[in-house]
């Protein structure tokens, strides 16, 4: 397991999709949240950084991805 921070203004855009995603590379819960921050854990034989950017390019794909300003990182990256 791995935890991943995500990160924009309108966090509940990033929340509604991740909390409780599920596809065969990874599953996403959202375990903590504040401000502008959510802290997530991933199940994944993936690494932290490996599964920060699998998630940003997942995400970047929708709709609101391709607008918004968003960083999905590991954990304590900044």
């Amino acid at each position: 397991m791995v935890r991943i921070m995500m990160s924009t203004a309108m966090l509940h855009k990033l929340t509604d999709y991740f909390d409780g995603y599920e596809d065969e590379k990874i599953k996403c819960k959202m375990v903590e949240k504040k401000g502008i921050r959510a802290i997530f854990e991933c199940e994944t034989e993936m690494t932290a950084e490996q599964a920060a950017n699998y998630c940003k390019s997942l995400f970047k794909k929708t709709p609101d991805g391709v607008a918004l300003y968003f960083s999905i990182q590991p954990e304590g990256a900044f």
